[in-house]
């Protein structure tokens, strides 16, 4: 696997033996240090890349953890499902009239069972929590997933004094595994749906837009057994498939669905099992 990070640096003395266990986890290299207050974005990435070889690392502060970018500019990016733009996205976003419940199938009264296979940051499984559905979440990517691990950590302390989210969060699980062995576990109530949103290629004018979605591609790549993966959802006994793609690409290897929920930028691929509807 290419390993485009090495390190993992603690800011923050009460999470020190947190951070140690996330490196640890990682197998990569953890060290502490202080930062001044005040320090510049310049004088940020020189004292970071003093510790180490790579563009990127895994910080822990106070805020919890990130990825930190070092070069060629100075950003970082964590999983916050407390954020106001997830607060928002929740109690504005449309409810079950948004694109993304109509193809999971959300009903009046129905809220399926749903395993998000490809989670990435997370955004889409905390949506469908928050509409009622109990999500059980794969990431691969060994970097990612320890910022969803850490982002559902931080969030379920919120959430002790906010019933609400409490609510939502506890819909919300992370196994560590991917998503070919997902589909093997036994579940108390099997999933009526698998979800699925592969990483691929943005666009030089489009890849610039979004940071997390910038350092998404630089971690995780392009997902080249998209189709493979695909081919395994779909032989699966689960009631329905859906494939999240860009609006105007292909549907992975040309296999034709059962229909298609089109947005401005994104397209929804749904496959159904045994011509369900």
């Amino acid at each position: 696997m290419n390993r485009p990070i090495d390190t993992l640096i603690s800011v923050d003395k009460a999470n020190k033996d947190l951070a140690e266990d996330y490196a640890e986890s990682l197998n990569i290299t953890f060290c502490e240090t202080e930062l001044s207050d005040g320090l510049s974005s310049k004088a940020f990435a020189k004292k970071m890349a003093d510790k180490t070889e790579k563009d990127c690392i895994l910080l822990m502060d106070e805020a919890g953890l990130h990825l930190q970018m070092l070069q060629p500019a100075v950003f970082k990016i964590q999983v916050n499902f407390v954020s106001s733009q997830m607060e928002y996205r929740r109690i504005k976003g449309g409810g079950r009239n948004q694109l993304i419940a109509k193809a999971v199938g959300l009903k009046p009264n129905v809220s399926p069972v749903i395993y998000d296979a490809t989670a990435g940051l997370g955004k889409d499984a905390f949506v469908l929590a928050s509409l009622g559905c109990h999500v059980l979440m794969a990431e691969r990517n060994p970097w990612v997933r320890v910022l969803l691990e850490d982002g559902l950590r931080r969030a379920a302390i919120v959430a002790k004094d906010k019933p609400e989210l409490k609510v939502i969060i506890e819909r919300l699980k992370l196994v560590a595994t991917d998503a070919e062995e997902l589909f093997k576990l036994t579940h108390a109530k099997p999933p009526e749906v698998i979800y699925l949103d592969p990483m691929f290629p943005h666009p030089e004018k489009r890849a610039l837009v979004k940071k997390d979605m910038q350092m998404l591609q630089y971690l995780v790549g392009e997902d080249g057994d998209a189709e493979n993966l695909l081919n395994r959802a779909l032989s699966t006994e689960v009631e329905r498939v859906v494939v999240k793609r860009p609006r105007t690409d292909e549907a992975i290897a040309s296999k034709q669905a059962s229909y298609v929920l089109e947005g401005k930028r994104n397209r929804y691929d749904i496959y159904l099992h045994s011509g369900k509807t």
